[in-house]
């Protein structure tokens, strides 16, 4: 008897639960089969809106089961043409619907087709209601921003976090939180908000299981030293300076370097960009990168802790560029307050102002602020009843 009669003959019996008997017998024969052609007329027939809900429906839900136990290959061929006939009545099937996306999207993804893995996710049906049903949205929205940023699309991926942000303050699953904290650190990091990507980066590392603390720590490192020159940078790279979690890591050298303020090589910083991601060597429209311009920035304050004044053609022999361009930066710095100087443009010098004692030590004593600052967060993290203990 073909499949088609089959189903046809079931149909037809007069008692829901007969029905209900021998709609599931067959799927289940067909599964243990394999035969795709008979699943996928399973799967017409019970998705026409000529079928009760009160048939189609658990049998939807047990085919959502057990389509697992097929090929991954079979599971996209059965799971597109269930999603295909079901179109016109999503909302009835909603919940096997949710369960067979996740599905393909996990095979996309192990594929590494990140980009069609979050378009089956966009595809679920998501209305936001008060409960736990919350938690599976929100933990839908951050795996979306996940796979685009796996695929390199910022800007999605940032569209997604953004949907999950009010969400996320009344979720409780630890885990899932710090997957959105990751992605948030990702997207700062791929915008080129290097500061507030590192500062993300390194809470993360207070969190992460101990196999990933060492990869937070290095983007945190790589992050601040990429940020642009000036005080809140001294901040975060005192604070990952002195945290001894650093000193195992490859880049710690280099960021001691920075951290001291002393020039740095252009040996020293070839083998620092072998460490950097593809976007943060990215390209400027004058040929430099983000991490030449940090660099010139850096050996800039660099040289006004050594020198009195000096130059603008020594200078720019200092930073590797033409004076016109050293010129240009240390102008911007200045007006910017990243840098206490001033330029005698007829003389071709610049002069460097040495920090007021009383200045330096407002300096010291914001700085001991921020580390007293960073403590009470550790030791929040660490033992929250502590903390509020002391109130």
């Amino acid at each position: 008897m073909s499949i088609e009669k089959e189903l046809k003959n079931i149909s037809g019996l007069d008692e829901q639960k007969d029905r209900s008997t021998a709609y599931s017998k067959l799927l289940n024969t067909q599964f243990e089969k394999k035969n795709l052609d008979a699943l996928k007329e399973i799967v017409s027939h019970i998705s026409n809106d000529q079928i009760p809900l009160i048939d189609s429906r658990p049998l939807m839900r047990e085919f959502a089961e057990k389509i697992k136990v097929l090929e991954a290959q079979d599971q996209l061929t059965i799971g597109n043409h269930l999603i295909e006939c079901t179109k016109q009545r999503v909302t009835a099937f909603d919940e096997p619907l949710l369960k067979v996306r996740r599905a393909l999207s996990d095979i996309l993804e192990e594929e590494e087709e990140f980009e069609e893995a979050a378009k089956m996710l966009i595809g679920i049906q998501l209305q936001p209601v008060e409960g736990e049903k919350n938690e599976e949205i929100c933990d839908i929205y951050v795996k979306i921003a996940q796979l685009y940023l796996e695929n390199a699309e910022t800007v999605e991926a940032e569209r997604y976090l953004r949907r999950s942000a009010n969400l996320i303050k009344n979720i409780q699953k630890e885990t899932l939180v710090l997957r959105y904290k990751s992605c948030y650190a990702r997207i700062l990091d791929s915008n080129r908000k290097f500061l507030e990507a590192s500062i993300n980066y390194y809470h993360l590392s207070h969190k992460a299981r101990v196999d990933e603390v060492a990869i937070a720590l290095t983007y945190a490192c790589n992050c601040a030293i990429l940020a642009k020159a000036g005080p809140s940078r001294s901040r975060m790279l005192a604070t990952l300076f002195k945290d001894e979690r650093c000193s195992s890591i490859k880049v710690y050298h280099f960021l001691e370097k920075v951290y001291l303020e002393r020039i740095l090589r252009t040996k020293e910083v070839e083998e620092f960009a072998s460490t950097l991601k593809e976007h943060q060597l990215a390209k400027f429209s004058d040929g430099t990168n983000v991490l030449t311009r940090s660099v010139m920035e850096h050996n800039l304050l660099a040289a006004s802790k050594l020198y009195k004044n000096i130059s603008i053609k020594e200078l720019g022999r200092l930073l590797g560029i033409e004076p016109e361009r050293a010129e240009k930066i240390a102008s911007k710095m200045i007006q910017q307050k990243r840098l206490s100087g001033s330029i005698d443009q007829l003389s071709g010098m610049i002069e460097f102002e040495k920090e007021h004692s009383v200045l330096a030590w407002d300096r010291l004593i914001e700085n001991l602020c921020t580390d007293v600052n960073n403590v009470v967060e550790e030791l929040t993290i660490i033992d929250p009843k502590l903390v509020k203990g002391k109130k």
